[in-house]
């Protein structure tokens, strides 16, 4: 059963006081008495009998007394129109307070009541005292009245939430909750931006003001966005599987098919070249072909290495690297590169070494092409404390200007690799300062064997 509660919004009673009809009445007695005792003195001669009287006194001077009872009243009728003037302006200054607390009331009233957030005010034990239309609507309820006298724990589903938030809010802390969930009338459930203060009022007891913002239509579209994420992530990485695999594929073809026909092609022109009878122009085109098949043969183990290395599934992630390294710093003579892998097992498992793999291979190709850097330093490191891989490819070239464009599609594919793997990625740059390549892999998902 609801319980009825005056509103906190709600006027006192005006203040009793003097009026223009009550005064003007008052005057008017004033006046009568005082001429109905003049007539009356007049009548029985008062004066003449009160002086007969007083001249027996005359030696105490008594009989001066007339007169200064006359000053007497006087003084005290100036006293009491002067009161009365003050009594006057202190009523104006009432008044016109009164009619400014009203408006401000008003203005308080209508903020309230038209406020956006879903509001209440609750007495110390969480019994609703005032509610706001938004509040009902958010709660489900028909009018804010239906809200007066519930309790505020009510609608939580977790009790033990608004038991420690009743706790929290004793001690006079506030308590703000970024997802509240809480239960509607229609026993449908919301989530809310709280805010919950409490305050003491002029009799010391205990208020609580709560605010609540409406944020479950939000929370849906989230949870809706991250699934969609999720399926997008689990997409992504199903495609970079079927393009590892390709890759892999391509490149054992290019090993196993041309690989043999370009070592074929060579054997049968030295053998050619190599013969005494064979004319010189003959020799010179055999030549001619040992060169142009070994400079076949190079370009097609580029491929095959830049496709998928070798090393990698033979060797290992660490020595696989070191021979990448090897391959850029030969390109590159000009740089300085340093690298150091230190702690790490002998296998992360597939997806964890081809992606590291990726990740040192794009950093260097960016450092070639953009960074106009002299210095590469790659760092490799087990932490057995954090059970974490991590990587770290810096440069002290120009860096990246955050304000003149996104990140490139290497950088940004290299993040979508990485947090599949629930790992983690970031990349600190600025201009003039080199930029630093970070990327942390988790040991339960890279599959790391000891």
């Amino acid at each position: 059963m609801n319980t009825t509660i005056p509103s906190p919004f709600s006027s006192p009673p005006p203040d009793a006081g003097l009026n223009g009809a009550a005064a003007w009445r008052d005057l008017a007695f004033v006046l009568g008495a005082t001429l109905t005792t003049f007539f009356l003195a007049g009548l029985l001669e008062l004066s003449e009998g009160v002086g007969g009287v007083l001249k027996h006194f005359e030696d105490y001077q008594l009989d001066e007394a007339p007169l200064a009872v006359a000053v007497l009243v006087a003084g005290l009728a100036w006293s009491s129109w002067r009161r009365s003037r003050q009594a006057a302006r202190e009523l104006g200054l009432r008044l016109e307070a009164q009619e400014r607390l009203a408006r401000q009331r008003q203005y308080f009233e209508m903020l309230f009541n038209e406020n956006l957030s879903a509001s209440l005010i609750a007495d110390g034990e969480g019994r609703v005292q005032l509610a706001n239309p938004e509040l009902a609507r958010f709660f489900g309820l028909p009018q804010p009245e239906a809200a007066l006298g519930r309790d505020l724990g009510g609608f939580y589903t977790d009790a033990e939430a608004w038991a420690a938030h009743r706790e929290a809010l004793g001690r006079g802390e506030k308590v703000e909750v970024a997802a509240l969930r809480v239960r509607r009338a229609d026993d449908q459930e919301a989530v809310a931006i709280a805010r919950l203060v409490s305050s003491r009022n002029p009799q010391g007891v205990m208020e609580v003001h709560a605010f609540f913002t409406d944020v479950s239509k939000l929370e849906s579209t989230r949870a809706e966005l991250a699934q969609a994420l999720e399926e997008n992530r689990l997409l992504a990485q199903r495609g970079i599987e079927m393009l590892e695999a390709e890759r892999r594929h391509i490149a054992r073809e290019l090993h196993d098919e041309m690989g043999q026909w370009l070592n074929a092609l060579k054997i049968d022109a030295v053998s050619v070249r190599d013969r005494a009878d064979v004319p010189a122009d003959v020799r010179a085109a055999s030549q001619g072909m040992v060169e142009l098949i070994n400079h076949v043969y190079d370009v097609a183990r580029e491929l095959m290495r830049r496709l998928r290395p070798v090393a990698l599934d033979e060797l290992g992630l660490a020595p696989a690297l070191q021979y990448c390294v090897d391959q850029w710093r030969r390109r590159h003579p000009a740089l300085t590169c340093e690298f150091s892998a230190e702690g790490l097992p002998d296998s992360f498992g597939e997806a964890a070494n081809i992606t590291l793999y990726r990740l040192v291979q794009e950093c260097l190709t960016n450092v070639a092409k953009h960074a106009q850097a002299r210095e590469v330093r790659i760092a490799l490191r087990f932490d057995a404390g954090s059970r974490e891989l991590q990587a770290t490819v810096g440069d002290d070239g120009q860096g990246i200007d955050g304000q003149g464009g996104r990140a490139g599609l290497g950088l940004v594919g290299l993040r979508e690799r990485i947090e599949m793997l629930g790992g983690r990625f970031r990349v600190d740059s600025a201009p003039g300062r080199g930029t630093t390549v970070s990327a942390c892999i988790p040991f339960t998902v890279s599959g790391i064997t000891a």
